[in-house]
């Protein structure tokens, strides 16, 4: 039998999921190793492997199809400031553009941080002043060399660069998106004189408008590339060792896969590709299930994260805001903070107030419960105080907690400081990240004209079905689901993703635009496409095109991505205006009825095309719905606290594994998995669904 692999890298544990050619699927888990990502990933993979009955990981990737793989090598590097040492070759007298930025220092700031004047500084330059080199040449706006590239000169400046010790060489010229033969000329220059340094051209990497945003786009790439690259290179080596014939398929921001080879010249395509992938999961259960409206939320031991699914569709951002610089990526849209099983309970010295997170005690050493040598009380220390972990069941009994030592650092650290008893300090922090969850929501769905009881939550992540009932009753959300790979969430939506390449092009075409144009440059990108997915394999009927534009009221700066008809063939003036209209729509259902400035007019500013190879793999096994009484799954009781009560209540403890679809859980409950914990609280009701997914009914 032939497996379809998928492996996620997050902040403390990396997961694993493997679906067989019947569509059912088995989880893996391990923690997360920062030293060397890669040995992570093979425990996770031996895991899953041991689960299936298998003997170890060879005999898992020797049987492989496909391997998927997210990993925050990137996100680490830019967190952390461990990338590539690298230089900028600008044109002369545009050197600081990335110090400059757009002027504007709240960007990436929290609404709390933006009001203390300490914070409001730019961030720490990506590459350092001196390693900026400026060359003479200049070209036009509209493509036209004014002044051709000085070579000497600029021989010169990358001889310099090379000998201060670069890594990687980002090259962003003036108007390159219009001509980029400078650009390509000094590619070739340090590809032939410096192989071993990574070259990262902004045109190739963004070919937008937008000197900064181009610019710090190409830096993100050559200050992560070459970490990437060596990354994969060494996990592909170790997994060919092991028997894996097949080249991994890397999941990229936007939500669909790529081979290495492309993935490590385009390396800022990994950035956050790990939510991505689990909102992928999320649509791909929501299809089975029929829910078109999620909220997708992903709590795990470092980060809590939302994104949206509206309709069906994924809403994507294609200008974030990252470590504070904006940058060209299309990505899935998602919101994050710092809230997971590994945020660290404090306590302000100037209020005297609790606190929760943002910072987090990571992997290594992890929470007091760990037993790894932590000492800051954390969010799961408190989760397991009330009872809501079981320390003798973590991960499946693969990993003991203690939980004198957590509740000795809960009281010590802060019970005994705030006047409080343990309980209370332990209930508070539970009630405090929740609080921080819930806000997070509002701000992913309220602030942005959603209803959050309009949809449906998903809870994912090893850390959310702990907390999820608690959340969605804040938001008035009726239904939340937790899947069945929801502690692994993000590998399932590798397991589903397929080959996608996104392309895009910048102009700025004044509505109504000559059609002519439009196919022109449309034209071009779909060239490029195809031609990438017949490179990758992929036959005419296995292959998808969708193109887009994107389009704002003049005299605004935001623009909305308005899609066209799937297909290759040339659009027509009726199919123009209509996209028009459907931009007028968009932006009234985005930002308010009556929010459309019509008179002002409207103008195109880019044109986009997504490439898709679709690889065939099977569908999630569904199971029957049986009547079967959920007291055979009943493995227990213990006390566990419950806001409801203000007390420890004794609570029914059940066994997920011993449990079949129609099996219904009222609450209070505790449902255990081998890789995570689900709390029914005691307003709330819970059903097994036939893809094995927890359903609960929040307040019936």
């Amino acid at each position: 039998m032939q497996y379809i692999i998928g492996v996620d890298i997050g902040g403390t544990f990396t997961d694993c999921v493997v679906m067989d050619g019947d569509g059912t699927v088995t989880l893996g888990k391990a923690l997360s190793t920062p030293d060397d990502f890669s040995r992570g990933a093979m425990n996770a993979v031996r895991d899953a492997a041991i689960n299936m009955g298998l003997e170890d990981e060879n005999a898992l990737l020797g049987s492989g199809k496909l391997f998927f793989h997210a990993c925050t090598v990137g996100d680490n590097a830019l967190i952390t400031r461990t990338g590539a040492k690298t230089g900028l070759l600008a044109t002369k007298g545009f050197g600081d553009t990335l110090l400059m930025m757009r002027g504007r220092t709240m960007d990436g700031l929290t609404e709390e941080e933006s009001f203390h004047v300490s914070a409001l500084s730019k961030p720490e330059p990506i590459i350092a002043k001196p390693l900026i080199c400026e060359v003479a040449e200049r070209i036009d706006y509209k493509g036209a060399v004014l002044s051709p590239l000085n070579l000497r000169e600029a021989e010169e400046k990358i001889a310099e660069l090379a000998a201060k010790g670069v890594e990687s060489i980002v090259i962003s010229l003036l108007w390159s998106i219009a001509n980029n033969i400078h650009e390509k000329t000094l590619q070739q220059m340090i590809e032939r004189d410096y192989p071993a340094i990574y070259v990262s051209a902004s045109n190739d990497v963004a070919p937008f408008l937008g000197e900064y945003e181009r610019t710090a786009t190409a830096a993100f790439n050559a200050y992560i590339g070459p970490k990437i690259s060596a990354y994969l290179k060494k996990l592909s080596m170790a997994l060919r060792e092991k028997g894996l014939k097949s080249e991994p398929l890397i999941m990229q921001s936007y939500g669909g896969v790529l081979g290495l080879e492309d993935t490590c010249k385009n390396a800022v395509g990994t950035i956050e590709s790990g939510p991505a992938a689990g909102v992928v999961g999320s649509r791909l259960i929501g299809e089975q299930i029929g829910v078109p409206n999620v909220l997708a939320t992903d709590m795990g031991g470092t980060t809590f994260k939302v994104s949206v699914i509206r309709d069906g569709n994924v809403e994507k951002d294609h200008k974030p805001t990252i470590i504070r610089y904006q940058i060209f990526l299309t990505k899935i849209w998602v919101e994050s903070i710092g809230a997971g099983g590994g945020s660290i309970a404090w306590i302000d010295s100037e209020s005297g107030h609790l606190k929760v997170g943002p910072q987090g005690a990571g992997a290594a050493p992890g929470p007091v419960c760990y037993g790894a040598g932590g000492t800051e009380p954390t969010v799961s220390d408190a989760d397991l105080v009330l009872g809501y972990l079981n320390e003798d069941y973590f991960l499946g009994g693969k990993m003991r907690l203690y939980k004198d030592e957590a509740a000795k650092a809960l009281d010590e650290k802060i019970a005994r400081r705030l006047g409080m008893t343990l309980v209370e300090a332990a209930s508070g922090i539970y009630q405090i990240i929740n609080a921080h969850m819930s806000d997070l929501i509002r701000k992913a769905t309220v602030e942005r004209g959603y209803d959050p009881a309009d949809f449906t939550l998903f809870a994912f992540g090893g850390a959310a079905p702990v907390h999820a009932g608690r959340y969605a009753a804040e938001l008035g959300v009726k239904q939340v689901v937790i899947p069945l790979t929801a502690s692994v969430h993000g590998a399932t939506g590798l397991v589903s993703s397929d080959v996608v390449y996104s392309y895009g092009k910048s102009d700025h075409l004044l509505v109504p635009a000559e059609p002519e144009r439009v196919n022109t440059i449309f034209s071009s990108l779909v060239s490029r496409a195809l031609k990438d997915l017949e490179r990758a394999g992929f036959k005419d009927e296995d292959m998808t095109i969708v193109r887009s534009l994107d389009i704002r009221y003049r005299y605004q700066v935001h623009e909305l991505n308005v899609p066209l008809a799937p297909g290759v063939a040339e659009i027509s003036p009726p199919e123009l205006e209509r996209s028009y209209a459907a931009f007028d729509e968009l932006y009234e259902r985005t930002y308010g009825a009556g929010s459309g400035y019509r008179q002002a007019g409207k103008e195109i500013m880019a044109l986009r095309v997504v490439g898709t190879g679709k690889l065939h793999k099977p569908s999630m096994k569904s199971y029957p719905l049986s009547g079967a009484d959920a007291q055979k799954s009943l493995k227990g009781s213990r006390k566990v606290y419950f806001q409801e009560q203000g007390d420890f209540v004794p609570t029914r403890v059940y066994d997920f594994n011993s449990m079949s679809p129609g099996m219904e859980v009222p609450g209070p409950a505790i449902i255990e998995t081998p890789v995570t914990t689900i709390v029914v609280n005691p307003k709330d009701h819970a059903a097994l669904d036939q893809f094995f997914n927890l359903r609960i009914h929040v307040g019936s």
